[in-house]
């Protein structure tokens, strides 16, 4: 494959990645994420093991995000992979996971939330369960 093409190809899978990063990011800024909190929950705080914490992984099979205690290595990793993959699909999935990452940072255990909703508190990873 010639130089030239193979900076294009990347510099078309870096502008796919930075629009689904925008995208993400307007759905975490604009969204109201406690429209629908439930009454009577809480959150189970969870502390992840030591060194390491709670992070969102993009899916590597389908589209979505997981919460996992991990390094920041491990999820870097799992960035760079997907973003070569050229798969949009996967590259959404690493913006949506920068963009729970960011607005989880707002959450604490006395935050409102929605039963079953996962997120990471801190270092550690937190489930809504019932009070």
């Amino acid at each position: 494959m010639a130089p030239a093409r193979v900076t294009f190809e990347l510099m078309g899978r870096l502008l796919g990645l930075l629009a689904a990063l925008a995208l993400a990011m307007g759905f975490a800024v604009f969204s109201a994420p406690l429209a629908g909190a439930s009454e009577g929950t809480r959150w189970l705080v969870a502390p992840c093991p030591s060194g390491s914490k709670a992070l969102w992984l993009p899916r590597v099979d389908k589209f979505g995000t997981d919460l996992s205690c991990t390094t920041e290595e491990a999820r870097g990793k799992a960035v760079k992979e997907a973003v070569d993959s050229g798969s949009p699909t996967r590259m959404m999935n690493v913006a949506i996971a920068f963009a729970q990452q960011i607005a989880d940072k707002s959450l604490t255990p006395e935050s409102p939330c929605m039963l079953g909703a996962k997120g990471a508190i801190g270092d550690a990873m937190g489930t809504c369960v019932a009070a």
